[in-house]
C-alpha cells in the first residue's frame, strides 16, 4: 500500500516569506517610533493564509493498493473516490515550469467509464509515481 499526497512545498514557502515580513513588522514596532500596533498584527495575521492551505492538503490523501486507488478528502465532511487499476487505461503527468523547477507536477489518470479523467494535483516526483501506477494497472489488468 503506497499513500499519495500533495506537496507542502508551496504552503511551506509561502509561510516562511509570511513569517520574515511578520517579524520585520514587529521590528519596525520596537525600532521605528510612530509605528501602529495594527501593522505587525495584521502582518502575523498574514500566516493565517499558509494554514488555510495547509488543512485541505493534510486531508487529502490517495492510497494505491493491489488492486484500485482510492482517493480520499475531507475534513469534517469526507468525499472517497475509488478506482478500479483494472479500468486505467492511460497515465499521464503535466508540469508547469514552476513546477518542473520544484520537481512537482500533476498526474492525470484515465480509465475506462463514465468519469473517465482523474487529476492528482501537485505530486512530488510526478513521474515515478505516474510509473508506479501504471506498472499497478498493468499488474492488476494481467491477475483479472
Amino acid at each position: 500500500m503506497t499513500e499519495i499526497r500533495p506537496t507542502t512545498k508551496f504552503v511551506t514557502a509561502g509561510a516562511l516569506a509570511l513569517a520574515f515580513i511578520a517579524v520585520v513588522a514587529w521590528g519596525c514596532l520596537l525600532a521605528v517610533p510612530g509605528t501602529e500596533l495594527w501593522m505587525p498584527a495584521a502582518a502575523s495575521a498574514l500566516l493565517l493564509w499558509p494554514l488555510a492551505k495547509w488543512i485541505p492538503i493534510r486531508f487529502t490523501v490517495t492510497t494505491l493498493t493491489s488492486d484500485r486507488l482510492r482517493s480520499e478528502t475531507g475534513i469534517l465532511s469526507k468525499s472517497t473516490r475509488n478506482l478500479m487499476l483494472a479500468r486505467v487505461q492511460d497515465v499521464g503527468v503535466n508540469q508547469s515550469l514552476f513546477q518542473r523547477i520544484t520537481g512537482v507536477g500533476d498526474i492525470w489518470i484515465e480509465t475506462a467509464g463514465a468519469s473517465s479523467r482523474v487529476v492528482l494535483s501537485n505530486i512530488d516526483q510526478p513521474q515515478k509515481i505516474a510509473d508506479l501506477l501504471l506498472d499497478a494497472a498493468h499488474s492488476s489488468g494481467l491477475t483479472s
